[in-house]
């Protein structure tokens, strides 16, 4: 959450936010599959108890002024999500749709929830279950690119994900042509930032934010 409310004091567009499930089928907003990188417990994320995991500290990895803080809940963030930030939220795992489509559909924010994911069966299975809701599909940076030209127009996504070395224009024209909005990351140095920025992408993601907006917001 302190992530969260950096961004929107930061005036920034969108957070992107993993989501997995918790051994009793609680969405939690988490990177890893396992939790010993980012939190003071050990073992596999979806091998623990919803009431477990609220227990875990999961700030004080990255700084000791974010000790304490919990893994976010989706169910509790949502409610509480700022006007006018979108989020784009990763799923990995297929038997999440129901219940993300669910939340999402329950707080009415398909206009500001776009569901990520590298599967288009999952997208599939967003677009049949919940039609209303936006879908962003992250093209693989090692798969041919050729496959995602042949393919773009019968995707059930409304936006585009190219990595950096995938960015040239005639990979983005033909995905622009097909009405998908283009993002493109990670970011995180001022030369990938010049060239994205020739490109005109509708979303760039980074871990410098700070950057992006220095260069394109210069302090006078």
């Amino acid at each position: 959450m302190a992530a969260i409310n950096m961004a929107v004091e930061s005036n920034l567009d969108a957070v992107e936010l993993d989501i997995q499930a918790s051994a009793d089928h609680a969405l939690v907003i988490f990177h890893d599959e396992r939790l010993d990188r980012t939190t003071d417990g050990t073992g596999i994320l979806n091998e623990w108890s919803l009431e477990a995991l609220r227990r875990l500290d999961a700030g004080a990895w990255f700084d000791a002024r974010y000790q304490k803080e919990p893994i976010p809940i989706l169910a509790e963030v949502l409610p509480c999500f700022p006007d006018g930030l979108m989020a784009f939220l990763e799923l990995k795992n297929q038997e999440n749709v129901e219940p993300l489509g669910t939340l999402i559909s329950h707080h009415h924010a398909e206009e500001w929830c776009v569901v990520l994911s590298f599967s288009d069966q999952i997208l599939q299975h967003v677009s049949d279950l919940f039609p209303t809701i936006k879908r962003a599909y992250i093209h693989h940076p090692q798969a041919d690119v050729s496959d995602l030209l042949n393919r773009i127009t019968s995707l059930p996504a409304d936006f585009i994900g190219l990595f950096p070395p995938h960015m040239v224009p005639e990979n983005v024209e033909p995905c622009r042509q097909a009405g998908l909005q283009i993002l493109t990351g990670p970011v995180n140095d001022m030369d990938t930032l010049h060239k994205m920025l020739f490109l005109s992408p509708d979303y760039i993601l980074s871990d410098r934010p700070d950057l992006i907006q220095n260069a394109l917001y210069p302090t006078p």
